[in-house]
Order: C-alpha cells, then sequence, then structure tokens
C-alpha cells in the first residue's frame, strides 16, 4: 500500500514539473485525429488566461511576449476588419472572437518552454512521434493496414490520420525539427541524416505535391544553417549521404505505380486545359473564382471562412463544381488566395508583416541549428503558395500558433536572453 502511494506521488510530481511539455507533444501527437488536439490547446489556453491574470504585468514586460502579441495582431486585426464585409457574420464572427484563445495558448508554451529542458524533452518526444508516425504509415504501405488496422487505399499513406489525407503536410513541417533533434542526441554522429530516407520516402508515398513543395522549402531552410557550422569533411560525407537518400527515395518514387500517375498529371499541365485541371485536382476553377471574389472584396474581405459561402455567387457558368450540383469549396486551396478573398488587401499586409517577421528571426538565428530549424518548420507551415488546409481553420490555427510560440521558444533559448 505504501509502495502504491509513493508510486502515485512520484508519478503526481512528474507530471507537475513536467506538464507543460507533455501538454504540448500530446496537441502534436493528436494532430493524427481530427479535432481532438484542440483539447489540450483548450487546456493550455486556460492556464494562460489564468498565467496572465497572476501576473499581468511580468508578461507584458516579456519582449518575447510581446513579439509573440505583434505576430498575433498581424494576423487578428484583418479579420475583425473583414467582418464589415463577412457574407455569414455569425461564422466569421465566431472565428475571429475565439481566435485569441490561441494567443493565450501561445503565452503559456511560451513561459513554459522558457523553462530549462523543456524545450529539448518537447524536441525528443516530437523525434518519437515522428518517427513512429513514419514506421506505422510504411507498415501501412507494405502490409495494406497501419498497426491499428487502418487501410491503405487509392495510392494514399493516411497512417495514424486515416480516413483524413493529412500525414504528409504535418510529417513534412516537422521534418527539420525532428532531424535537428536526433542530431543534437549524438553531435558527433552523421547517422541521424539517414533519417531523411523514411522521412523523405513516407512523404513522397503520400502522393500530394503539396507536401513534397513543404518538405523542399523546409529543408531549404534548415540544411544551410547545418552546414554553415560543419566542417568541410562532415559537408561532404552528409552531401553524399543526401545523394544517398534521394536516389533511394526516387527509386521508392517512380517504382509507385500510384505516384507514376500523378506523375503523368502533373506533366499533362502544359498540353491541354483539360490535363491541367487534372494536374492541379480541379482546383482551376476554384481560383477564377476566388480572383472573381476578390475583385469585388478587395480591402476587407468577405471574413474569416467566408468563402464557401459565396462561392455560388462568384462562380462562372460553367464552373466545374457548379456543374455538378456543389455549393462550391471551402477554401481556395492556395493561402495567398484565402487570404486575400477573405481578409481582402488588409489581410494580406498583415500577413506579409508575419512573413518578414519571421524571415528576420530566421536569419538573426541562423547560427542555432535548433532554433533554425523549428523556424524553418513555421516557414514552410505558413508559405504563401501552400495548397493543404484552411488558413483560418480550427486545426490548421491551432497548429500554426503551437509552432509559433515553441519558434519563439527556440530563439530565446539559443540566445539566453529575450528576443
Amino acid at each position: 500500500m505504501a509502495n502504491s502511494i509513493t508510486n502515485i506521488s512520484s508519478a503526481g510530481r512528474f507530471l507537475a514539473e513536467n506538464h507543460a511539455w507533455i501538454l504540448v507533444a500530446a496537441a502534436l501527437l493528436l494532430l493524427s485525429t481530427d479535432t481532438l488536439s484542440l483539447v489540450p490547446l483548450g487546456i493550455m489556453a486556460a492556464l494562460g488566461i489564468y498565467r496572465f491574470g497572476r501576473e499581468p504585468q511580468a508578461i507584458c514586460r516579456d519582449r518575447t511576449l510581446r513579439v509573440l502579441l505583434f505576430l498575433f495582431l498581424c494576423l487578428w486585426l484583418p479579420q475583425l476588419f473583414s467582418l464589415a464585409g463577412a457574407v455569414n457574420l455569425e461564422r466569421s464572427a465566431r472565428i475571429a472572437l475565439l481566435y485569441p484563445l490561441y494567443l493565450f495558448c501561445g503565452v503559456f508554451i511560451l513561459r513554459e518552454l522558457a523553462r530549462p529542458g523543456n524545450l529539448s524533452r518537447l524536441s525528443l518526444a516530437l523525434l518519437l512521434v515522428v518517427v513512429f508516425w513514419c514506421v506505422d504509415a510504411l507498415v501501412q504501405y507494405a502490409t495494406g493496414t497501419n498497426l491499428f488496422g487502418y487501410p491503405y487505399q487509392d495510392g494514399m499513406l493516411s497512417g495514424m490520420f486515416y480516413p483524413k489525407l493529412r500525414l504528409g503536410i504535418i510529417l513534412a513541417v516537422l521534418v527539420p525539427v525532428a532531424l535537428e533533434t536526433a542530431r543534437n542526441v549524438n553531435r558527433d554522429s552523421l547517422y541521424p541524416w539517414l533519417l531523411l530516407i523514411p522521412f523523405t520516402v513516407v512523404v513522397l508515398l503520400r502522393g500530394r505535391s503539396s507536401a513534397w513543395l513543404m518538405l523542399r522549402i523546409r529543408l531549404s531552410a534548415y540544411q544551410p544553417l547545418v552546414f554553415i557550422s560543419l566542417s568541410s569533411r562532415a559537408r561532404y560525407i552528409i552531401a553524399g549521404a543526401l545523394c544517398v537518400a534521394v536516389v533511394l527515395a526516387g527509386t521508392v518514387f517512380y517504382k509507385s505505380p500510384d505516384i507514376n500517375r500523378r506523375i503523368v498529371l502533373l506533366t499533362g499541365i502544359l498540353s491541354s486545359e483539360y490535363q491541367a485541371e487534372r494536374a492541379t485536382s480541379m482546383r482551376t476553377p476554384i481560383w477564377d473564382t476566388a480572383r472573381n471574389m476578390f475583385q469585388d472584396n478587395w480591402l476587407n474581405g468577405v471574413g474569416p471562412r467566408g468563402f464557401r459561402y459565396a462561392y455560388r455567387d462568384y462562380a462562372e457558368e460553367d464552373n466545374y463544381f457548379v456543374r455538378q450540383g456543389q455549393d462550391g469549396q471551402t477554401h481556395p486551396h492556395l493561402v495567398f488566395l484565402e487570404i486575400a478573398v477573405e481578409t481582402g488587401v488588409i489581410g494580406l499586409a498583415g500577413f506579409i508583416l508575419f512573413y518578414l517577421t519571421l524571415l528576420r528571426y530566421w536569419w538573426q538565428g541562423r547560427h542555432s541549428t535548433t532554433s533554425g530549424a523549428w523556424t524553418a518548420a513555421l516557414l514552410a507551415a505558413t508559405f504563401p503558395l501552400n495548397a493543404h488546409l484552411a488558413f483560418y481553420g480550427s486545426y490548421w490555427s491551432g497548429f500554426l500558433w503551437l509552432l509559433t510560440a515553441c519558434v519563439l521558444a527556440a530563439i530565446l533559448s539559443g540566445k539566453g536572453d529575450t528576443v
């Protein structure tokens, strides 16, 4: 009985001392579900509100938190301005008024990850989650079902994210952080770079060009920072390892009939309008509708998530989705178009400020590969040409602000002072 009480007490102390990074890791792990990741995010937002209520002056004096607030206002204020022309005021107002919860979530994460050891523990947990996702996805590809029995369907790896096809997108974002964490575990070894092979293969087998683009962006923003910090010999060895990874990934890539079919469609984009629409997953009519919508609502847009409600009014008569009897699409499938349509020029200006600020901190932290890895992930997650999930949707917004807080925490830990 005494041993049981001691064990419970020890577990309680462990959770009390490590609850912050565990909550963040839980939010990352639960991204594989549809909405459960919002549970730990909500808990962190509540804790952030509590923290702010207890020590508002100390938080306001924190320069790092002022940077977080500035980044938040860049994306939030345009949403408020857009409410004046919102096509569905109730939906847009609910999104805009609940959006500050992400700020308080960021306040909690930033304050807690500033504590010694928390960021490194979170990074290690993230690495384990990413490796687990990759192993699970490769099992699904090889056997037809993953470790939980989810099937491999239509040439698309879903892994733990079944039935959603978000695996490649989320994995592509987190690859630099996972690689950097593996490097930190054994700084003198080049073996962590071998993780590029399963990471790259899974993203390619995921079968969507948006994930491929995001992976290229992340590695392009992260790898140069690593090369700068290495010796010439190490650079040659890593370059050779990367070539091997590309060859192996390319072999799997071209031997997959499902992926080959997509390559045929992508090369067909130059041959005809029909092939172009197939290669872009029938997004051409969506973009045409978004252009028409922006022309009439260029200043402050139609409101967050208002695209779907105005789609039919701005779609041309021969629009593919209208012909199919549908109301249209939920978002424009292009980040800068979504921002332009739903929050107008004001939103684009705020987003540009947001992105330029990230680029500034990426460059300032170029000598810290840890902060560089986190910043590379966020830069690619917010890349203007991304064509995946809705930018103002709760799933992607929660992921984005979690990453933003982690980026600022990594920069803070790398500089040993406030940003």
